[in-house]
């Protein structure tokens, strides 16, 4: 999983070819996704929650996000304010009140900066790149320099 300590380097050491970048896709074959599931909530709580998903790419890059702000939390912490939320289904695109939530196996807020990085980007489907080409250039802004990459042809 990615919250694994070293798997940056394990990966990068893996994957070492003179002079190029280790493709997003080849990694995907061996780590999986952190996101379980995404939820809407109005009001959410969010104290000691941290950005995931398109907000955490846009406080990095030069990416715009929507109103609803994306918030990661432990699968162990959404059983615990579960019962104490209102889902959403329907909402105006301009609801600012209405976050969006994943649910990763583990506390985001528990990964340091690059392995936050690796993550989110990991938890990227193909259809959300293909639905928004953007996407790909604000993750190869957050990876590059870790040494990994997207492949925009593909998207």
């Amino acid at each position: 999983m990615v919250n694994r300590n070293g798997l940056i380097d394990d990966l990068s050491s893996y994957f070492y070819k003179e002079g190029h970048l280790v493709e997003l896709d080849d990694v995907k074959k061996y780590v999986s996704s952190p996101r379980l599931f995404d939820l809407m909530i109005r009001a959410l709580p969010a104290d000691g929650l941290v950005h995931v998903g398109d907000s955490f790419l846009d406080k990095r890059t030069m990416l715009g996000d929507w109103p609803q702000r994306t918030y990661g939390i432990s699968l162990h912490g959404w059983k615990s304010i579960q019962a104490e939320v209102e889902l959403v289904d329907v909402f105006h695109m301009n609801d600012s009140t209405v976050s969006k939530v994943q649910v990763w196996p583990f506390d985001p807020a528990s990964l340091p900066e690059d392995a936050a990085r690796l993550a989110v980007a990991l938890s990227y489907t193909a259809a959300e790149l293909y639905a928004e080409p953007r996407i790909v250039g604000s993750l190869n802004d957050i990876l590059n320099e870790l040494g990994f990459w997207v492949d925009p042809e593909r998207y």
